[in-house]
This record gives structure tokens, C-alpha cells and sequence, in this order.
């Protein structure tokens, strides 16, 4: 025992001990609660949802304790005698049925005391006699009637969530409280009448939260005492109705109000609403700021029903209506709001909601509130000239999201603005054409989750200083990949975020984002991009690229150059690139080496994975391993990819070797025709029509001369009248040797070759005898224009076997040595070239 005490102590002095940090422990007096020191020496303790029976004893340095979501049934009288300096207790949500002011003794500090949602049947008057400095009580949701029990509530009291019945009880006198919670909503609520005196044992009363308690009915007068009234909470209220608001509003003036709610007093089911200027009269006369008005299938605004807004509102929150094109919007531009919600448009309709039955006769009809409305013509015509957005001057904050609205957003003419944010999102603007001149200060722009495949290149220019831009969930995809210029971004050098996530994006051009120098945060996640193809190296305050949940293979050197620029220049830079088929194999081990080496901040690295060749999966958790493993892997086929490249290089050469020496001559020849081609005195020599300039050109070699000109030139063109062509007296000068060669066969009917030895050991006279065959065979259709004149007795073995092949295969002349043959040959000679 005194060992147990001992401990007991030396806890308690420790947990009283100041300590510099907060610091979570497992309490020392219950293993099931939790405590949390500060530096205020006091102790936090959290004993929620622990299946707790009884409340533990509690040292005496504890300043709060959390007991809610447990099974206390009863609270020991004096249990808390000792802590004198708690101030906070939360006992919600157990089975308290019975409580009695020794309960709470001890406790002179307790400011917040949370015992709602319990079983409380009985009490004394006097519970809360020890509570001295009590100010926040809730005891909602509890079987007991306070009143009934004559309970007094502490002076001290400031705020007081209850359940109330007005037919069954009365509120407690309470001269001192501000804030007064009955709401349907955490409680139990019913109202049917609100009377001059229902409220009236609460007189100071700031906020009032009177919403969901089946009010059918408010008489005049039941605020105008209220003259500290600063909040007012009718919502919910779905009997009360627009013709019931009026009654609301009227008192208003009398009192301090800055915030007034009337949520969803319409029905869901009835028609829709149009809201009447006698609504909002009383209105003008107050200084109201923030009117909530959301779910009451609102459709229209008699004209000057808006007018009726004092000057001093700031925020209107409209949401879940169903609004209508009408004249009524150009009342907005008067408005001195900042902040405008009416998101959820038509969205009032919910499945499974039961209608709160009214106890008084539907009479809004009769006052014109049910029935349908019919809007003017000219408010359906969206699609005419009206493209003027009527925008309150002093507008700073506007939310239409979740309307899902189906239209494309065209040029509009915007009034003098100085909107800064602007939330679009979850709605079908399925294209964007505009320009809508001109959001100068918007700041932040959401247009995301549109299904949007389209958007022009002067859209943007609506909003040129815009930092923060959210285009996610879109198709965005069908149209940025082919801005190549970066046109579509131009407009907006100030941006510093953008969200293409989840836009089918397969690539960015390289200059995409060139005009955005200042951008912090890319988040291209859920796209199909393969590689960082768009510039991002000028971006000196990039911090983070979210690449996650492509087709991400590899990065090649051109990305991760650029990668490398920009954390040199920022040391805070992070990449993203989880969720990618990323492949770890020879062909990608530079980039695995790459993420093993890199100094840039790799988020989800523990999400991250290549695939192997082998198709295994490996985690780049830890990438210097994979880097590793790879390295010996691909080391034992570097020998054979070495050899079989340059196995590979050598014999193509062999081949491209081949090939050209064995068409060498047709090379050769179509050469030196291409470059006769171009060649002006050749193409005036040219005849289109099949004739040629020569009938014959006769090559021999220059030792075989005297039997040319003396003897085959005489017989040929002086006797037979044939025109020949010879080198030394029809090659134009100037020309190189080839190329006159090659015109001179091309330009000839028939070549004659005056074969000998002489003409065997020439390399010019061997040059025209392979060009005149390449002629024959691809410009004259294989047709035999070579003509072989034999000057001396030669044997087989002495002709080359291109000279032997002709010899065998077509016919040939040799010169003979006797006066009778030597007019034979020339006879045939003269025949043959005369064809």
C-alpha cells in the first residue's frame, strides 16, 4: 500500500512539472484514457469512446477532461471535490438519468459542462448551485423538462443548448444569457406559435437558433425586445414560408441584427418560390450583413425586392435554389456584397425526404407564393444579345458550383469588378470561347469537373493575374496538345498553380508553359503522359511536379537535365512520379541510376515501382538497389551487344560495299548523266524526239589513231556521209574528260569500239567501254549499240571477260589485210551504222 502510494505521488508530481512541448501519454490512473501535458503545467485527458462505466478519479492538475461516447450511468457525489481547477467536462453521449448538485461539487472553475444526449430524467432545482462560473451548458437530447423542475440555471450562463417544447414549458428566467440553442436540428424542438412571450425570459439574448422546430406561425412582436439580437437561425422551418418570413422581418429593425438564416422555410414539393418585395421590406431598416436563404426553391425576385437589401449586407448565401434569367439581376450591381454562394442550383428534389405536415392552412397560396410562376419572355432568351454579367462592384468572393448547367461560356461584356475568387466547378461549361472582359483581380479560379473538351487561346485573357488555377477532371486533352506556341496560357504570367489532373492529356508542347515563369505547383496526375516533353527550367520557384498515375516508362536525359536545372536553382523542388508503368531494365538504367543519385525529393517513393524485363515488380523505395542489381545484370551482356554492333557495322559496310562496286559503273554513269543534264550546251544538243547528234562514237585508243582518221574516218563520213565522234575533235573543251565521254555515247546512235591491245591496256578507253554497256542496258532498253572492230589477231585469253561476254553474245568485225575483204568490212561497216 505504501508503495502504491509512493508511486502515486511521484506521478502526480512528475504530470505537474512544467514541460516545454506538448506531449500524448497513456494516463498513469487508467490505461484506456489518454493525457496530454502543456506548458501550462495542466493536464488534457481523453476518455472518450473507451467503453468507460465509472468515471476515474482524476488528479488534481487536470483543466479538462473528455468522457463522451462511454456508459456512465451515474456520477458519485463529491467524485470531483479535489478538482478545483477543471473547467472543462463533456459527458455527452452516456446514460446519465439522474443528477443532484453534490455531484458537481468541488468544480468552482467548470465554465463548459457538454451533458447532452444522456438519459436525465430527474434533477433537483438546485444541480447547478456549485457551478458558480458556469457559461456554456448543453443538455440537449435528455427526457426531462427543466422548467417543470423549477431548475436554476447559473447567473453566469452565457450559453445554453436545450430542448424545448413552448406548449408543454416555459424558458428559465435567464436575464444574462446571450446565446440560446433550441434547435430541431441537435435537439428536440416545437414551436408551432412564436409568441411576443415566447422568448421572453431571454431578453439579452445575441443568437437565436430556433431552426427545425415546426414554427407554422410568428406573431409581430416576438424580437422587437430583443434589442442585443445580432444572430437569428429560423431555418428548416419548412410551415413557416416566405408570407411567415415577412412576420420575422418585421421586429428586425427594432433589434441589432447582423445575421439572419431562414434555410429551407419552403417546402420541397410545393411550387417554386418568387420572392416579393414586401419579403424584404423591413430589411432595409436594419444593418443586416449576412442573410442565408439556401434550399427554398427560389426561381425569381419581383422587381425591387433586391433594392430592399440594406446598404450594409456583405454576404448572401443562395444556394440549392433554382434561379432564373431575369431583369432582377442588374438590381445585384447596387449590392455592397463581397461574398455570393448559390451553388447547387436545382438541386432541391432529394429521394426519401418525408414533408413536415403543416397545422395551419396552406395560405401562401393565397398570397401568391404557390403559384406557378411565369417568367417574362425575354428571361429564357439566353442566346440573344444579352452578354452583359451583372457583377456587384464590391463583389470579392463568388461560388457557383454544382449546378451542372449545360452551357458553353461565349464573349461576354463584364460590369466593373474586383471579384478575387471565383469557384465554377461541377458544372457542363463544355467549352470555353470567351473572353469575359476582364476579372483584373481574380486570384483563384476553379473550373474544374466540367467535362470541358475546348478552350480558345483569348479565354484567359479574362483573368491575366490569376495565381491559382484548378482545371482537373476535364477533357482537356482533345485540345493542349496542340498548342504549340503556348497561346492558350499567355495570358497569365502570375499563375503560381495549376491542377491539369485527369484531363487525357498524352503530351504538352515544349513551350506550353513559356510565359509561366512564376509557377510553384504543376499537378498533371491521372493523364497519359509519357515524358516531360514541356520546358519547366525557367520555372525558378517550381516546388512541385505531380507526374503520379501516367504512362510514365522512363525520363530521358532531356528531362532530367531539365529536372536538375530547376532544383539547383530551388532546393525545395519535388517530383511526383508514383503510379507510373515505370521499367527498370538495360535500355532505362541511366534513369534508375538517375533516381538513386538525384538530390530532387521524390514523393510516394514507398508507391513507386519499375517493372523488370522479366516482368517482376520492384520497389523504387530504395532505387541504389534496383540501380545495383541492374548494373550486374547488363554488365554480362555489354560484351555481346559490343560484338554484335560491330559485327552488325561491319557487315553492312561489306554489303553497301558490294553493292556499289558491283553497279560501280552504273553509279558512274548515272552520275556523270545527271551532271551532263544541267549542262547548257548539252541540253541544247539534245533532241526530245529520238534523234541523235552523232550516228556513231568510236572509241580507240590514241596509238590506234592513224587507223581512225586516215582510214575509218574517210569511209565512214566522207564516202558513207555518217557523222562521227571522236574525242580529240568533237569533246568540248573545258569539260572534264568524263563527263564528255558520257554525252558523247548518250548523244550517239551506235559506238564503235576499235578493239586492240593498245585499247585493252587504256583506263579512259576501258571507262567508255563499260559506259557505253551501262547505256545500252538502262537508257536504250538492252538494245545492242556496241559495234566491236578488231584491229589485231587476239585470243580469248587476252580479253577481259566483260569484252569475251560481248564477243560471245553479239556480233563483231575484225580488219582484214587484203585489198578484196578490206571492201567487205568497210561495206559492212557503213551498213551496220547506217540502220
Amino acid at each position: 500500500m505504501a508503495n502504491t502510494l509512493l508511486i502515486f505521488f511521484l506521478t502526480s508530481f512528475v504530470l505537474m512539472m512544467p514541460v516545454s512541448v506538448q506531449t500524448k501519454t497513456t494516463c498513469f490512473f487508467d490505461q484506456r484514457c489518454g493525457c496530454k501535458t502543456t506548458n501550462k503545467t495542466y493536464v488534457e485527458v481523453d476518455c472518450s469512446h473507451v467503453n468507460l462505466s465509472k468515471i476515474p478519479f482524476l488528479p488534481r492538475n487536470v483543466s479538462s477532461v473528455d468522457l463522451s461516447n462511454n456508459n456512465i450511468s451515474n456520477i458519485p457525489e463529491h467524485h470531483f471535490k479535489d478538482n478545483d481547477i477543471l473547467t472543462e467536462i463533456n459527458l455527452s453521449f452516456n446514460r446519465l438519468h439522474f443528477l443532484n448538485k453534490e455531484m458537481f461539487y468541488g468544480l468552482h472553475s467548470v465554465f463548459k459542462l457538454q451533458m447532452n444526449n444522456n438519459n436525465i430524467t430527474k434533477t433537483t432545482k438546485d444541480v447547478f448551485l456549485y457551478l458558480r462560473t458556469l457559461s456554456y451548458l448543453d443538455v440537449k437530447m435528455n427526457r426531462i423538462s427543466w422548467s417543470n423542475h423549477n431548475v436554476t440555471f447559473s447567473p453566469s450562463l452565457l450559453t445554453l443548448k436545450i430542448d424545448y417544447n413552448s406548449s408543454h414549458e416555459n424558458l428559465p428566467e435567464m436575464p444574462h444569457l446571450k446565446t440560446l440553442d433550441v434547435s430541431g436540428l441537435s435537439g428536440q424542438c416545437y414551436i408551432h406559435t412564436v409568441k411576443p412571450d415566447t422568448f421572453r425570459s431571454v431578453p439579452t439574448i445575441h443568437e437565436l437558433d430556433m431552426s427545425a422546430c415546426k414554427v407554422n406561425y410568428m406573431y409581430n412582436g416576438s424580437f422587437s425586445f430583443m434589442r442585443n439580437l445580432s444572430t437569428l437561425d429560423v431555418s428548416f422551418n419548412t410551415c413557416l414560408r416566405f408570407d411567415g418570413l415577412e412576420n420575422v422581418t418585421v421586429d428586425l429593425p427594432f433589434t441589432s441584427i447582423k445575421i439572419l438564416k431562414f434555410n429551407k422555410i419552403h417546402k420541397t414539393f410545393q411550387m417554386n418560390t418568387k420572392v416579393l418585395k414586401r419579403h424584404f421590406y423591413h430589411l432595409r431598416y436594419t444593418n443586416l450583413q449576412e442573410m442565408h436563404g439556401d434550399s427554398n426553391r427560389i426561381q425569381l425576385f419581383e422587381d425591387g425586392a433586391i433594392q430592399q437589401l440594406p446598404f450594409s449586407i456583405r454576404k448572401i448565401f443562395m444556394s440549392d435554389n433554382e434561379f432564373s434569367y431575369g431583369q432582377y439581376l442588374f438590381e445585384l450591381i447596387a449590392l455592397q456584397i463581397e461574398f455570393v454562394n448559390t451553388s447547387f442550383l436545382f438541386s432541391s428534389r432529394r429521394n426519401n425526404e418525408h414533408e413536415e405536415i403543416c397545422e395551419r392552412p396552406d395560405e401562401s397560396c393565397c398570397n401568391q407564393v404557390c403559384k406557378p410562376i411565369h417568367a417574362p419572355d425575354e428571361i429564357f432568351r439566353y442566346n440573344t444579345s444579352w452578354r452583359v454579367l451583372p457583377i456587384p462592384r464590391k463583389l470579392k468572393k463568388a461560388l457557383y458550383k454544382e449546378c451542372f448547367l449545360r452551357y458553353e461560356i461565349p464573349k461576354f461584356s463584364v460590369a466593373e469588378n474586383i471579384v478575387e475568387y471565383i469557384d465554377l466547378s461541377y458544372n457542363i461549361f463544355y467549352s470555353w470561347i470567351g473572353p469575359l472582359l476582364t476579372f483584373d483581380h481574380v486570384q483563384y479560379l476553379d473550373l474544374s469537373n466540367n467535362i470541358c473538351s475546348n478552350v480558345s487561346k483569348v479565354f484567359f485573357k479574362s483573368v491575366p493575374n490569376v495565381i491559382t488555377l484548378l482545371l482537373q477532371n476535364n477533357l482537356l486533352g482533345f485540345v493542349l496538345p496542340d498548342d504549340t506556341e503556348g497561346e492558350i496560357m499567355q495570358h497569365m504570367p502570375a499563375l503560381q498553380t495549376i491542377n491539369l489532373a485527369n484531363n487525357r492529356i498524352p503530351s504538352l508542347s515544349y513551350a506550353f508553359f513559356n510565359s509561366q515563369a512564376n509557377l510553384k505547383y504543376i499537378k498533371l496526375a491521372g493523364n497519359m503522359i509519357d515524358n516531360i516533353t514541356f520546358q519547366i527550367n525557367h520555372m525558378k520557384q517550381l516546388s512541385n511536379l505531380d507526374l503520379s498515375n501516367n504512362r510514365i516508362s522512363n525520363l530521358d536525359e532531356h528531362a532530367r537535365f531539365q529536372l536538375e536545372i530547376v532544383y539547383k536553382v530551388n532546393n525545395n523542388f519535388s517530383i511526383d512520379i508514383s503510379g507510373n508503368p515505370l521499367k527498370c531494365s538495360c535500355d532505362t538504367i541511366n534513369f534508375i541510376k538517375w533516381m538513386s543519385t538525384t538530390k530532387i525529393r521524390i514523393h510516394n517513393k514507398n508507391k513507386t515501382s519499375c517493372l523488370t524485363s522479366h516482368g517482376n515488380s520492384e520497389s523504387l523505395q530504395k532505387p541504389n538497389r534496383v540501380f545495383e542489381k541492374l548494373q550486374k545484370e547488363c554488365s554480362s551482356y555489354s560484351s555481346l551487344i559490343v560484338g554484335t554492333v560491330a559485327s552488325l557495322v561491319v557487315f553492312l559496310f561489306i554489303l553497301i560495299w558490294g553493292i556499289c562496286y558491283r553497279n560501280r559503273w552504273r553509279l558512274r554513269y548515272m552520275y556523270y548523266m545527271v551532271k551532263n543534264k544541267y549542262q547548257v550546251q548539252n541540253k541544247e544538243n539534245y533532241n526530245n524526239d529520238g534523234q541523235y547528234e552523232y550516228d556513231a562514237f568510236v572509241s580507240y585508243d590514241n596509238n590506234d589513231r592513224f587507223f581512225v582518221h586516215d582510214k575509218l574516218l574517210t569511209c565512214l563520213e566522207r564516202e558513207a556521209e555518217l557523222k562521227l565522234c571522236i574525242h580529240n575533235r568533237d569533246f568540248l573543251p573545258g569539260n572534264d574528260i568524263a563527263g564528255n565521254i558520257t554525252s558523247a555515247i548518250h548523244n550517239s546512235r551506235k559506238v564503235v569500239i576499235v578493239m586492240s591491245h593498245n585499247y585493252l591496256d587504256s583506263y579512259w578507253c576501258m571507262f567508255e567501254y563499260n559506259m557505253a554497256k551501262v547505256e545500252s542496258i538502262y537508257s536504250r532498253n538492252k538494245e545492242n549499240i556496241l559495234f566491236l572492230v578488231f584491229l589485231e589477231q587476239m585470243s580469248p585469253k587476252d580479253l577481259p571477260l566483260m569484252v569475251l561476254e560481248l564477243v560471245q553474245s553479239s556480233s563483231y568485225i575484225e580488219y582484214p589485210n587484203d585489198e578484196f575483204g578490206d571492201t567487205v568490212f568497210w561495206n559492212k561497216l557503213k551498213e551496220v551504222l547506217s540502220q
